[in-house]
Parts: C-alpha cells; structure tokens; sequence
C-alpha cells in the first residue's frame, strides 16, 4: 500500500488542505495542537468510517463552517498493482478503481466493508501494522516483560485467542448453571406416570355416566313428543279465538265511529242551512263597502299633509332663530382677518429679536468660558512648572557646587548660588501669578452680570414670541371659523326660501270629525265583511258535508254485517279455558324432565372434558420432562465439549507464544544487521520477554541508550512486518507519530538515518513531528501550522530550507 494524495474539507481544523505524497521518507512538522495528527485520523476515517474517528460527526466537523456544510475526506491509495479512490462523507462513502467513473462500493457500510476486504485486515491490524502511534517505542520500552509479551500478543492478533477463550469459559459457565438447573428442576418419572393412570380412570368412569344420562334425555324427548300435538292444537284454538273476539271489538268500534261522524255531518247540514239564510241581507249591507274605502283614503292623505304642513311651519321658526344667531356670530368674526394680520407681523418681529438676543447671548457665554479656560490653562502651566523648579532647585542643592547639574551634565562651581537664585526667583513669581490666576479662577466660577443679563432678555423675548403665536393661533381659528359660519348662513337661508315656497302652496281643508265618522263606519263594515266571508265558505261546504253523511252511513251498515258474521264464527270455535290449562300444564312438565336430563349431561360432559384435559395434561408432562431430559443430556455432551475448548485455547495459546518469540527474533536480527551495518548480527526475545542483544554470539550484558532504542525500533518494524505479512500484503508503508519522544538530537538523527536505510524494505515512510531538526535529513517536508485569523490548519509544502510553497489554505 502506497498513499498517493489527500484532500480534507471541513474535517475537524482542516478547512480545505490537499496534500500529494511521494515516496522516500516524508516528514509532517509542526507545533503541538496544529492539526498533524488529524491528517492521520482523516486517512483511517476514509478507510474505515466512523470507527476510526474521534467523538461525533458534530466534532467532526470544522468548527468555522455553517451548521450544514459538507464535511468530505478525498484519499488516493495504490494497492496490488490498483489505484483506489476513496471519497467519504457524514452521510454518503463511494470507492472508485483505477480512475473508474462509476464506484465499486456505494454507501457507509459497504465502502469500509469493500476496503477491508482489499487491505485484508481489520481497523486493529491496519493500525497495529501500518502506524505506531505516539511515543509508542518509550512505552514499548518502559514495560515490564509481562506487559511487554500482553502487548505483542495484541498486536499480533494472539489477543483474539484469549477473547475467544474467554467466551469459550462464559458459555462453559453458562452451560453448567443451565444444567444445574434442568437436573434440580426436573420432576419424578414415576409419579408423572401415576398420575397419568388416575387421570385415565376418571375419563372411563365420566364416559359411563354420560352413557346413562344420554339415555334420560331420549326418554324425557320421547314424553314430550306425545303431548306436543295436543299443546299445540290447544294453542291454535286459543290464538283462534283471540283473533275473533278482537275482530268482533274491532267492528263495534268502527260501527260507533260511523254513527258519531254521521251525526256530525247532520248538525253541520243544519249550520249550513241556517247561515244562507243570515248571508243574503249582509251582503246587502255590504254595496256601501268600496267608496266609504276610498273616502276613508282620501282623508287620511288630507290628514298627512296636514301634518307635514305643521312640521315646515316648525322648521321655519327654527332656521329663522339659528340664522339670527349666526348673524350675530358673524358680526363678532369680521374683524379676525385684520387682526390675524397684525398677529403675524408681531411674531415675525419677535422671531428676529429672538435670534439678535440669542447672538448676543451666545457671545458672552463665549468670551465668559474662553477666559476661564484661558486662566485654567495658565494656571495648570504654573502648577507644572513650579513642580519642575522646585525638583530642580533641591537636586541643585543636593548636588552641591561640584555636583553635576542634571540640566547641563556640569559642574556649576562659582555659578552655583547664581543658578539656584535664578531659579528661586523665577518660582517666586510663579507663585505669585499662578495665586492671582487661582482667585481669577474663583471668579470665574460665577456667572458674570452680562452673561445674566443676555439670558433674561432671551427668556423675555420667547414668553412675549409665546403670547404673540398663541393669539396668531386663535385669530387663524377665527378666521377659518368666519369662513364656515358663512356658508352655514347661505344653507340655512336657501333651505328656509324652500320651506317658505311649500307653506305658501292652496291645500284641500281637513275635517278631522268626518275621518273619524268615516273610520268607524269602515270599521263596522269590515266586521260585517268577516262575517259574511265565514256564512259563505261555510254554504260552500254542503256537497263535502252531504258526502261526509253518505260515506259515514254506509261505513256504519257494513260493521254491523261484518260484527254478526264474527259473533257467529266464534260460537263455532268451541274454546275451553280449562281444556287449554290441562294441556299446557303437561307440556311443562314433559318439558322440565327434558331439562333436567339434558342439564345432566352437559354437567357430565364437563367431567369428561375435565378428565380428557387431565389426560392430557398428564401426557404433556411426560412429553416435557422428556424433552427436559433430552436437553439435560445435549448440554452435558456441550459441556464436555467447551471444557475440551478450553484445555485446547490454553495449549494453542501456549504453543503461538513459544513460536512468536523465535520468529520475531530473526525478523528484527535482519533489521538490526541492516541498520548497524552488521555491527550487531541477532536479537533475541528470551521467555521473559527482554529484549537480548548479541554481540558475536554472546549476550551484550550492557546497551547504550541509543542500542536500547534501536533494539525497540527493530522490534516494532518485525512487529509491523509480521503482521502484514500474514494480512497477504508486503509491507509498503509505514507511519510514525510522535516516535522520537526525549531522544536527543544524535538519537533522532540515528533513527532518521535508519529509516533511510530501510527503503528497500519500506517505500514510503511518513514521519509525524513537532522537532523541527530532523527536516535536514526528510525526502519531503510538508509543515502543518494553525491560522488563528481563520481557525484553520495550514499545509504548506518545503522543498528547500528557505523557500515554502503553500499548497492550500483556507
């Protein structure tokens, strides 16, 4: 296996970094913490999903990047004389061979499980053969022999013997528990098969009495069967009898229904007769009836516009008040445009006053706060310079005539006390003027005279500005006002000339005593009216009422046909009460016998079914412990068999630690003859697991701490070599993180320099780092550093010392 190249997107700190690898000996460098390690953890996470990877895919992804970016590692890897091309996601995977367009293998699980096949062995054994992670050989070293052998028994797979072992002596216990417990929990033979006996004794003796009771229940159906005929023809007599009698009532009702109804179809006849006589003189009375209608119209017509008239005149009294009132407002709002005018013309005039007293305002506050920051000022420079000549007057002093003054690096000598009463002078008059300028200050504080003055003619001009806008404002209220009430006057005025116009108008006179005459004359008309209508629907009536007589007759004759013929049919039905008691009472009591027989034997059935299920159940015990006994006996052989298992593992176990020893000893005594240059020709691993090194033959009593790591180096490479030898794959590549630990320079340039040497044997060797020493002695150097503007890994590719290449970066 060799690595061709990588890409990472979102992965972790890698932001977008594409990486090409070549052959020889590569270096990956870079500070702890900048993302170099995780270029390994990419490349197994491509090959064998998220069993490989630390925490989620949350984690996973670049903590920069949008919640829902695409997180993707790209690997490129020849295998076997093949090209694979890896390309896996959170959520998808896709293997493509030899710059295929269309993938071998399509989803999660079937990309690891593809590539798994290809390379041969497990997450384990890729990790255990191709990479040895960090500071792996000072742990290697740092073991006790015990430990030691644990941990190549690891790595070399032995450890999967002693897991199946141990699942071996978990089933061994569980098989001895279960069988324990099947023979405690197992019953007596012979009482299940007493058991069974009883149960077969009860069945034949519950089938006998069955047999018996059946033979009642025939003899009780027999009884019933003879006086069934006579119950059932005394209950057709009776049912006859009933349907007779209540025909018969059935009829005499219908005969008294006819007679009611006939007779009140005579005394509506006689209503009838009656009523045309009354209806001849009311419609006499009636003629007057459709012109006392329309006179009665015609003054209520009258009587409306009498009343509308009245309305109008009411109108017209009340626009007449109204228009005098606003007559009267109209007076008061004429002079509002002349004095909304002059309100303007005031305020206009005071704005400008406003803004002269604002300027003047503004110019003694000036000139009052440019003074006091001028007097602030001077003040602070004499505090400071008072400070300084009193510092430098007592450093003068301190000095002496013969010091060195600290103004000009000399000796004053003769000028001392000249100098020093210069500068006691000058303090003296700072003093003085910075006292004038602290009570100018004080001063200061209070508002001057003027500044009061310009503030209260400023407040005076806005209190007038204020009165002159607010009566401007009332006079444009006035004046919108007048507008208004004008042409409210020339409405009301056109809509009283209209009132006016209608008054004038000739009307008919109204007699309200005629309408009210006439009213009730119309009043009693319609009375008569109503009456009439009733006397002449009621006349109307007399061919329904005549029918009514003649259907009701003939209804009545023939009830009383129909009420004779049934009287005679049930006089020759011949029907006895006491015949009808004696049957039914023999019938009941053939049918109690037939119950009680027929109970019998369902109670007798039950006990047969009873018996049968204890039969049964009986049998179904002896099927069980059968099948108990049978199983007992499997699991027994089982456990024979898992005992021997385990003798077997633990001789296995034995005989592979006796073999491994002797074959990691001549594998890494060849790469301990290459790296030494023969200087060292065998290394043996003695029962103990201590590494033994020879020198000419005979035991090297005691290494160098650089032989000690190169015996740890060889036997990691025998290790790896081993273990991908048995994958059925020579050993092409191999990865070391972070192996050099706190070796120092010599050291770490010892192991580069073998490594170099094993290049025949190992074609591409990446190297993890975070020395930057050893970059002298690398094929490649690719330098991995972390941005902290963007959050991201860096991969930059070092062709020579001095000039860097960066291949991607985001």
């Amino acid at each position: 296996m060799r690595l061709v190249r990588l890409r990472l997107l979102n992965f972790r700190q890698h932001a977008d970094t594409f990486i090409e690898f070549g052959p020889g000996l590569t270096g990956i460098v870079g500070p702890n913490g900048s993302g170099k390690s995780t270029i390994l953890e990419a490349i197994a996470w491509a090959i064998y999903g998220a069993a490989a990877a630390r925490g989620t895919n949350d984690t996973i992804r670049f903590a920069r990047a949008p919640g829902r970016s695409r997180v993707e590692v790209e690997l490129v890897f020849t295998l076997a004389g093949h090209e694979y091309r890896v390309v896996r996601t959170l959520t998808a995977a896709e293997v493509f061979v030899d710059g295929g367009t269309s993938p071998v293998a399509s989803t999660l699980g079937g990309t690891t499980e593809y590539l798994q096949k290809r390379l041969g062995m497990t997450r384990e054994e890729f990790f255990n053969t191709y990479f040895t992670g960090q500071k792996e050989l000072q742990f290697l070293a740092q073991m006790g022999p015990a430990q030691r052998g644990r941990f190549l028994g690891q790595v070399l797979g032995y450890e999967r013997l002693r897991v199946a072992q141990e699942r071996a002596r978990t089933r061994r216990n569980e098989l001895r528990h279960e069988t324990e417990g099947l023979r405690a929990g197992l019953p007596d033979a012979a009482a299940l098969r007493a058991e069974r006996e009883a149960a077969e004794a009860r069945r034949v003796e519950a089938e006998r009495a069955l047999g018996r009771a059946e033979q009642e229940r025939r003899e009780a159906e027999r009884a019933l069967a003879e006086v069934q005929p006579r119950w059932e023809a005394a209950q057709r007599a009776r049912e006859e009898s009933q349907r007779a009698t209540h025909a018969l009532e059935i009829a005499r009702r219908e005969i008294d229904v006819a007679g009611r109804e006939a007779e009140r179809a005579r005394r509506e006849l006689d209503a009838i007769a009656a009523a045309e006589v009354e209806l001849a003189p009311l419609r006499e009375r009636l003629r007057e009836l459709p012109g006392l209608e329309e006179e009665c119209r015609r003054l209520a017509h009258l009587a409306g516009e009498q009343e509308r008239r009245r309305t109008l005149r009411e109108s017209e009294q009340a626009l007449a008040e109204e228009l005098a009132a606003l007559e009267r407002r109209l007076e008061a709002l004429e002079q509002a445009p002349a004095l909304l005018e002059q309100a303007l013309a005031d305020v206009e005039a005071l704005r400008a006053e406003l803004a002269q007293a604002e300027r003047q305002m503004q110019e003694v506050q000036r000139a009052w706060t440019e003074e006091r920051e001028k007097v602030r000022t001077r003040l602070d420079f004499y505090r400071t310079r008072s400070e300084e000549l009193k510092v430098q007057i007592a450093q003068l002093r301190a000095a002496g005539p013969d010091g060195t003054c600290p103004t000009c690096e000399r000796p004053l000598g003769g000028q001392f006390e000249a100098v020093v009463g210069r500068l006691e002078d000058e303090l003296s008059d700072i003093s003085r003027d910075r006292k004038w300028h602290e009570q100018r200050l004080e001063q200061l504080r209070a508002k001057p005279e003027d500044v009061g003055a310009a503030e209260e003619r400023r407040a005076a001009v806005m209190r007038a500005l204020e009165g002159k806008t607010q009566r401007a404002t009332r006079c444009e209220r006035a004046v919108e006002e007048l507008k208004e009430r004008r042409a409210d006057r020339e409405a009301k005025q056109a809509r009283l000339e209209t009132i006016r116009e209608e008054l004038s108008r000739a009307v008919e006179e109204y007699d309200a005593e005629r309408h009210r005459a006439a009213d009730a004359r119309l009043a009693e008309l319609r009375e008569l009216e109503r009456r009439a209508a009733r006397l002449g629907a009621a006349v109307e009536a007399r061919p329904l009422r005549e029918r009514e007589l003649a259907e009701a007759t003939s209804r009545m004759e023939a009830a009383t046909a129909r009420a004779a013929e049934l009287e005679r049919q049930r006089a020759a039905i011949a029907f006895s009460e006491e015949e009808f008691a004696a049957a039914r009472q023999a019938f009941e009591s053939a049918g109690s016998r037939l119950r009680a027989s027929e109970l019998r034997e369902t109670e007798l059935r039950g006990a047969v079914a009873a018996a049968v299920e204890a039969l049964e159940a009986a049998d179904r015990a002896l099927a069980a412990y059968e099948e108990r006994r049978a199983r007992l006996d499997a699991l027994e052989v089982e456990l024979r068999h898992h005992n021997e298992l385990d003798a077997a593992f633990t001789q296995l176990r034995a005989e592979l630690n006796a073999r491994v020893r002797p074959e990691l000893s001549e594998l890494a005594s060849g790469f301990l003859a290459d790296i030494t240059h023969a200087r060292y020709t065998s290394l043996e691993i003695d029962d103990n697991y201590n590494i033994l090194v020879l020198d000419e033959g005979e035991e090297k009593p005691v290494i160098s701490g650089g032989e000690e790591d190169v015996a740890n180096l060889v036997l990691r490479l025998a290790v790896s070599q081993m273990i991908a030898e048995r994958a059925g794959h020579p050993l092409s590549i191999l990865i070391l993180d972070e192996v050099f630990g706190s070796l120092d320079v010599e050291r770490r340039d010892n192991v580069v320099q073998l490594l170099h040497r094993l290049e025949d044997r190992f074609e591409q060797v990446i190297l993890i780092t975070h020395i930057e020493t050893i970059r002298e002695g690398l094929d490649h150097v690719l330098r991995v550093t972390f941005d902290e503007r963007t959050g991201s890994s860096v991969v930059t590719v070092e062709k020579t010392p001095e000039a860097e290449v960066e291949v991607e970066a985001v």
